[in-house]
């Protein structure tokens, strides 16, 4: 018998299992290099950061008496992030009977499960809303009709074939809404490391606006990215709960099911909106605490 061949049985691997608090979990997150690796791009990131946030030599006391973090204020830090959200939110996990062998669930309409918009959010360091929220739906926006009437109006919308953020749409968002609600103060912006938040043009806009540009680096962003790491998911929760009561509003199935696209559309800017406004208003600590945890509002004194 060979000595150096471990052998157990089934049982005995459950009990290492159960005495170890080891258990069979799904997959969460995929990256091409392990934690440790990211380390040293996550230091010069902070370092980036912590070096572009000094004062300049001859007003350095005076910044350090005004502010308490840096010469941004508070209100000029600030992070984007773009995340898809869904027009039907099936899980694959429902109630039933124990011992049935089908489960059913019903759709608002076929195939909009599959269906996705993206949503742009804009959050800062005091927790305070100062630019709307867009929705980028798929399509051409060209045969709406009266149903662009219909949307929220703290919402913005816009269509393009990917129903993604593109440099054009990304520099429109910056000019109209932005820039404007910088007040021409220095700030420090926060964005995923992709191709439309660096062409020359966003750049040169960014340079001419007085923003510093603090682009996260690949495969850092579950780990830096305050929308990511802390914002994302309750505020896609919360938007789910709000899905979910607009729906129950409904009477009947009948009613329901003679929404359009377009009927949809018009929800999605609502439950979007409503959300937004909600979690300004009950979680701008949690807005404010993930920008100074991940080191984007850090004292001047690095503490």
């Amino acid at each position: 018998m060979n000595s150096s061949v471990f052998r157990f049985s089934n049982g005995w691997f459950r009990g290492f299992l159960g005495r170890h608090h080891i258990s069979l979990q799904s997959i969460t997150k995929k990256a091409q290099k392990v934690p440790e690796d990211y380390k040293p791009f996550i230091v010069n990131w902070l370092r980036y950061n912590w070096r572009n946030s000094q004062p300049r030599s001859d007003r350095f006391w005076e910044v350090a008496i005004e502010y308490s973090v840096s010469h941004y204020q508070l209100s000029n830090i600030c992070n984007l992030d773009e995340t898809r959200i869904p027009y039907e939110y099936l899980d694959g996990k429902t109630y039933n009977t124990t011992g049935e062998k089908t489960v059913w669930v019903k759709e608002s309409r076929s195939g909009w499960d599959k269906r996705q918009a993206c949503l742009v959010l804009c959050i800062f360091a005091d927790g305070i809303a100062r630019v709307p929220p867009i929705i980028i739906f798929h399509g051409k926006g060209t045969r709406l009709g009266t149903e662009k009437l219909r949307y929220h109006d703290g919402v913005l919308v816009e269509f393009n074939p990917t129903a993604y953020m593109n440099d054009v749409l990304f520099e429109k968002y910056l000019t109209d809404h932005l820039i404007p609600a910088l007040g021409g103060r220095p700030t420090l912006f926060a964005l995923d490391l992709i191709g439309s938040h660096k062409t020359s043009a966003i750049l040169q806009l960014f340079c001419t606006n007085n923003i510093t540009p603090f682009l996260i680096p690949a495969g850092c962003t579950t780990l830096v990215h305050p929308l990511d790491v802390s914002i994302n998911k309750p505020f896609k929760g919360l938007m789910r709960d709000i899905t979910d009561e607009k729906i129950f509003e409904f009477e009947s199935a009948a009613e329901f099911e003679k929404w359009t696209v377009g009927d949809r559309r018009v929800m999605t800017t609502h439950c979007v909106g409503k959300a937004f406004d909600q979690f300004h208003s009950t979680k701008s600590h949690l807005i404010s605490t993930s920008f100074r945890k991940l080191g984007l509002s850090l004292p001047l004194d690095r503490s």
